[in-house]
């Protein structure tokens, strides 16, 4: 790498280095923190015309903030309309400079409007993150930095009231001297984006990536990502075109059957990708073409905000969990087994919480359809982990099944049968003579398993013993992957900001899952 891009690295990780000293401060002191940001929001969304109608104008303190309504996005989809129409000063009395679209359990795609503020509290979750890796790891200073960029599968398109809707490449989270500073720091260009198809998508990544032998940090969304990237490779090594040296590199790191990322990317040092629920599971082959490449977990990262980030050394990570962004947003916690709601500081370990955002967007208390666990403390900030989603339950007829509680009964089914699939989620599904439940998955397990572990949980067992749900069958579909993220593609969804969980209930893609 230039030395004037390694520099200009060290200059945006020295502008995010306040950043890392106000989470820093926060640790000590969580209440004033989140206080601050309580205060710097009011002043842009008490005036506006959603602010005046919940009554932020007589807002405070924490004590009356927590008076007003907890919402999700079916309470704020007419007033979304509304900046949509292009209405000004609708949640904030700042500009609304585009929207984008995030998925919900029914597969409708939703609006989130962004402004510039919360752009800006993306960034300050990021940077301090970024600061905090660099800090422990330094030798990534000087190294190139592989961030996946999600294809864009979308037209250009507009609302009503001239708005944008979806951002052109993902980088665009960020501030403009973030994005151009970003763009000279990263293997692949956001261009790959706009690649005409997933193939052509694949081709251009692995090209670029191939290229870089100052390669040191790889950041993706799932880890079958990069598993599924590096099998493409290896696939397709003899008709990829490329420089002398990256041909020399790919050859020497071919063994016959599978890569040595080592060798293709000698600075390569960490590994990044989620690791909670679900994507547990898929860590493991991630890793396996990586020996001695650290890894360190995602946090939770939402369209409508930041829940977490990772903070903290590489070993021993996956246990740890991600800190929760009390810099980025003002946060509340809802305890999922009493239904009080309390300030991060207050929160248990072991205990089960859905966070609620108020953000620079001017959504207020906004409860996102997640369940978390806080599996430990960072100072005063809980680190939390991912357990499910909770509007990706299903209830045909009462038993109630949450992705948290399928995950925990899949995990049974590999231990008694000593399989680890790839692939595995659970579908609801019509029967022969009544409805029932499927297990996709890429490897064959015995179906009785599946069913005697989801009688673990009681409204299921009691459903199955009324016979009104049909025993669990199993399908195996070897490009259940491929099936999932083109599903989601043919929605117009960001692959990037959809979490693979082990109940999938959205119609359109349990049926590309289930096709024939």
């Amino acid at each position: 790498m230039p030395l004037s891009t390694a520099l200009l690295q060290a200059g945006w990780l020295a502008s995010q280095a306040p950043a890392w000293a106000r989470f820093v401060r926060a640790t000590r002191d969580v209440r004033a923190a989140q206080h601050s940001r309580l205060l710097s929001l009011l002043a842009v969304t008490s005036p506006s015309r959603y602010g005046r109608a919940v009554g932020l104008d007589r807002v405070d303190g924490p004590t009356s903030f927590q008076r007003l309504p907890i919402v999700d996005h079916a309470d704020l989809s007419p007033w979304i309309d509304r900046v949509a129409a292009g209405e000004p000063d609708v949640f904030t009395t700042e500009p609304v400079e585009m929207l984008e679209r995030t998925g919900g359990s029914s597969g409708a795609a939703k609006l989130v409007p962004y402004t510039r503020r919360l752009r800006a509290e993306f960034a300050e979750g990021v940077g301090v993150w970024m600061v905090d890796l660099h800090r422990r790891v330094p030798t990534l200073v000087g190294a190139k930095s592989y961030w996946s960029v999600s294809r864009a599968v979308r037209r250009s398109e507009t609302t009503v009231g001239g708005l944008r809707v979806g951002f052109d490449v993902d980088a665009e989270y960020f501030g403009p001297l973030s994005r151009w500073a970003i763009g000279r720091m990263m293997a692949v260009p956001g261009t790959v984006a706009q690649s005409p198809d997933i193939e052509a998508w694949r081709r251009a990544t692995a090209g670029h990536l191939l290229e870089a032998d100052d390669l040191g940090f790889i950041s993706v969304w799932s880890p079958t990502f990069l598993t599924r990237l590096m099998q493409w490779i290896g696939d397709h090594r003899d008709d990829l075109v490329l420089s002398p040296a990256a041909r020399a590199r790919l050859d020497r790191a071919w063994n016959g059957s599978s890569l040595d990322g080592p060798t293709l990317w000698p600075r390569l040092r960490v590994l990044s990708a989620w690791a909670d629920g679900f994507a547990a599971a898929q860590v493991g082959a991630m890793r396996a073409p990586f020996p001695g490449v650290g890894f360190q977990p995602k946090g939770v990262l939402a369209t409508e905000g930041v829940v977490s980030f990772p903070f903290g050394g590489l070993a021993g990570a996956e246990a740890e969990g991600g800190v929760l962004a009390v810099t980025s947003h003002v946060l509340e916690l809802r305890d999922l087994a009493h239904g009080r709601v309390i300030w991060p500081e207050d929160a248990r370990v072991g205990g089960r919480y859905q966070p609620i955002l108020t953000t620079g967007n001017g959504f207020v208390r906004y409860a996102l359809p997640d369940e978390l666990e806080v599996v430990g403390h960072l100072g005063q900030v809980p680190r939390v982990r991912l357990r499910g989603r909770l509007d990706r339950g299903s209830d045909l007829v009462g038993e109630k099944l949450t992705a948290a509680f399928v995950a925990r009964a899949l995990a049974a089914v590999w231990s008694a049968t000593g399989v680890m699939p790839g692939f595995a989620m659970l579908v609801p599904a019509p029967g022969p003579d009544r409805e029932g439940y499927i297990l996709v998955l890429d490897r064959e397990v015995p179906a009785a398993a599946v069913d005697r572990a989801l009688r673990a949980g009681a409204q299921y067992g009691y459903a199955r013993d009324l016979e009104q749900l049909a025993p669990a069958r199993v399908h195996v579909a070897p490009d259940a992957w491929a099936r999932w993220e083109a599903a989601l593609e043919r929605q117009g969804l960001t692959l990037g900001d959809q979490k693979p969980l082990a109940l999938e209930v959205r119609p359109a893609v349990v049926r590309a899952l289930l096709a024939r």
